[in-house]
């Protein structure tokens, strides 16, 4: 792999490393990703193989174990789904969007690294064994069903893909796993979920937690597969099985093993559990507990909040529709015991995938925009967290810095400090065209 920086003062600057060669083995071992390198880095005792302008040269480098060389390689390339699932969100996307959003991933060392699910139909022995050797725990996968034949209708299988077997080898391994079902009405529910609840908790030792969230489904499914949305009705009964479990499970394990998306009570209109009953949270970025946690963590923060504000300020927060009530009722009434803040609420609706997609991370700047355009000028918007990726875009390639341009006021992404807000009104919001405090 490619060098494609080495660091000032580092053991590869020592030793004479540079950018542009090329790593071919470390410690004997064929290089396939960063991964790999970091793996073998590690060492106390290290030996480097590089192609250095076609000349190829030994570096013996004796280190503290856990030290770093010093050297970056160039990004790897991410293994495709193998998969072609009824559901699958890439497919919903509208036309005219960045590239990157119509690639379906499906890489295990993603799974590893950033907790991205994937359903490890890819994932031949090669790639078991060495998630085995190299101990990339935990691993994040998308099980859905375990039915073979609804298996084939709702993942596109062409064959048998083993993954019980799969997740029955990592779990004899000692490999961490948190697994998932996107719930189809009318397919993968009933007693096909009654079943793969039943075949993954025979895991439990490793299975660490079963996430249930909703399909989500999108304006743009032309020419796709038929499916049906979940409905209070539907979102009632679910709930109602996964309590039933979690009953069985704390008795007999300790802990609820299966949870249910915040989504599902929220469709419901039932009260959101205790902390005490998501057992840690292992599933928060799977909107599993994310609710439950940003008003605990809202409500310690409001106990240092200020009696007032030196001059009056209008915060105006903009959401989606899934979170509004929990908006209005949990943290509106907090920010407004703060004297001289005055704090609105505007909803967005979803113009890039549809009214149907009801959640805050899905909107797009365009959303954003539309949604306040022709208001009364405030002195700071507030946007959702997980709104932008890490290049700081909108899922429409728009920036923070370009919606500020437009309304002429300040906007900041809230990133969990109510301080770093509240520090921003006192600057009298943003200076439209700059990124705001706290902006990603």
């Amino acid at each position: 792999m490619k060098i494609v920086a080495v660091e000032p003062g580092s053991i590869a600057r020592e030793v004479g490393i540079v950018e542009g060669d090329e790593l071919l083995e470390i410690n004997g071992q064929r290089v396939r990703d960063d991964i790999d390198y970091r793996y073998h880095e590690a060492e106390s005792a290290v030996t480097l193989k590089i192609s250095h302008e076609g000349e190829v040269l030994i570096y013996d480098i004796e280190k503290d174990e856990g030290d770093r060389i010093g050297i970056a390689l160039e990004e790897m390339k991410i293994l495709s789904c193998g998969n072609d699932c009824i559901f699958c969100f890439v497919d919903q996307n509208p036309a005219g969007l960045r590239n990157q959003l119509y690639f379906r991933d499906g890489d295990y060392r993603l799974s590893f690294m950033y907790g991205n699910y994937t359903t490890m139909t890819n994932a031949g022995p090669a790639i078991l064994q060495r998630i085995i050797d190299q101990r990339l725990s935990p691993q994040y996968i998308s099980v859905h069903v375990t039915d073979l034949e609804i298996r084939r209708r709702l993942m596109g299988l062409r064959k048998d893909d083993r993954i019980l077997d799969k997740i029955g080898l990592l779990h004899d391994n000692g490999i961490d796993m948190h697994t998932q079902i996107v719930l189809c009405p009318g397919i993968n529910d009933g007693a096909a979920l009654e079943k793969t609840v039943s075949d993954l908790y025979r895991f439990r030792k490793q299975i660490r937690s079963l996430a249930v969230v909703p399909v989500g489904l999108t304006d743009h499914r032309w020419g796709l597969a038929e499916l049906q949305k979940v409905d209070r009705a539907y979102a009632c009964s679910l709930l109602d099985s996964v309590e039933n479990w979690q009953r069985r499970f704390r008795a007999e394990l300790g802990r609820g093993f299966v949870y249910a998306s915040d989504e599902f009570y929220i469709l419901a209109g039932r009260r959101l559990p205790p902390a005490r009953a998501y057992d840690g949270f292992p599933q928060i970025e799977n909107g599993v507990g994310l609710v439950r946690s940003f008003i605990i963590e809202t409500r310690r923060q409001a106990r240092l909040f200020p009696s007032r504000l030196r001059n009056r300020r209008k915060l105006t927060m903009v959401t989606a529709t899934l979170p509004e009530q929990t908006m209005r009722s949990q943290v509106i009434p907090l920010l407004r015991h703060i004297g001289g803040l005055e704090v609105d609420l505007v909803v967005a609706p979803n113009l890039l995938f549809g009214s149907s997609v009801t959640v805050a991370g899905l909107l797009s700047g365009k959303c954003v925009y539309s949604a306040m355009e022709g208001r009364t000028p405030v002195d700071l918007i507030l946007l959702p967290p997980d709104i932008l990726n890490a290049d700081g875009l909108f899922l429409d390639g728009t920036t923070v810095a370009g919606i500020e341009e437009q309304l002429g006021t300040g906007v900041m992404v809230f990133e969990g400090k109510w301080s770093d807000v509240l520090a921003a009104l006192r600057r009298r919001g943003c200076s439209p065209g700059k990124r705001s405090s706290g902006a990603n």
